[in-house]
């Protein structure tokens, strides 16, 4: 394995972080070498299949993921947010996870973030060499005025990215909790960038070989719902198995808030909806 480098003063994040082998996100496929000309029912079981390992493989690392969500709970707690930073699929994922959780969790849109490279433009198309910007990285952590009470958790399917890398950097810089999402178990990170937490599951190749907007797309979403649902149970926005801090802004949502207070209450659906409406549609008032 080779010795792992140590940083100069004049050396990006992405100059120092390397693979020591080829990142399974890179490889190809055994099972799918035949792609092009398999008949499409064949096709689609065989990348049904490659999905359906990907919960089995998080659950190897169910430590890391555990560890990750009493980070963040403790940070929401402290009055910190979580930052997501990321580019391409998986800055989108964490764009999205924190576009969730205020109709979720009646959570301020400041306490869970996604930072994508390039910008919002690049949540529809690719903004061309954004990923390799350490430095712009590194900005968007100022920018946010990054403290040691927040959480930045940086997402990069093999590893390396180095607009990631530049926030991670500024953020420990800033005494910031700082995690590490990848699916390439073979980094070598220099102790003093190496984030307090690296979840580094090995998901083995895609299907289409580097498209990480498959196996490692799934597997995003599956943390990054994991890592804030569970972090809001802790914060008490979770009776039992139910959304009580939901905002209601429409109908279906409404009802649904209704049939909440109903099950927490056991009064009749008129009455619950009386409570809801006296309580602007909060629910956890509505309970008392």
């Amino acid at each position: 394995m080779p010795a792992v480098r140590k940083a100069k003063p004049s050396q990006s994040p992405s100059d120092i972080v390397q693979s020591t082998r080829l990142s399974p996100t890179e490889r190809r496929n055994p099972r799918s070498q035949n792609l092009d000309k398999l008949p499409v029912r064949e096709a689609v079981t065989l990348m049904l299949s490659e999905e359906a390992r990907v919960p089995r493989i998080l659950l190897r690392h169910h430590q890391e993921l555990s560890r990750a969500v009493g980070l963040v709970a403790r940070a929401f707690r402290r009055g910190g947010r979580l930052m997501y930073v990321g580019a391409g699929t998986s800055g989108r994922l964490g764009v999205l996870d924190a576009s969730e959780c205020p109709p979720t969790f009646r959570a301020p849109p400041e306490l869970v973030q996604g930072i994508m490279a390039g910008g919002d433009i690049a949540l529809r198309r690719s903004v061309e060499g954004a990923e390799d910007d350490d430095a712009a990285g590194a900005k968007e952590i100022a920018v946010r005025q990054i403290r040691s009470k927040d959480v930045v958790l940086g997402i990069a399917a093999s590893g390396t990215t180095p607009f990631v890398w530049g926030a991670l950097r500024e953020a420990k810089r800033r005494r910031a909790t700082t995690i590490l999402l990848c699916f390439n178990p073979f980094l070598a990170i220099p102790g003093a960038l190496r984030p307090q937490l690296v979840i580094a599951p090995n998901l083995g190749p895609e299907v289409l070989t580097g498209s990480t907007r498959l196996k490692a797309g799934t597997a995003t979403k599956l943390v990054l719902n994991l890592i804030t649902t569970l972090a809001m149970v802790r914060l008490g926005k979770v009776k039992s198995n139910l959304m009580v801090d939901v905002v209601p802004s429409n109908a279906k949502l409404r009802d649904r808030a209704v049939r909440i207070v109903q099950q927490l209450t056991n009064r009749s659906y008129e009455q619950s909806e009386a409570a809801l409406r006296r309580n602007s549609w909060v629910i956890q008032r509505a309970v008392r």
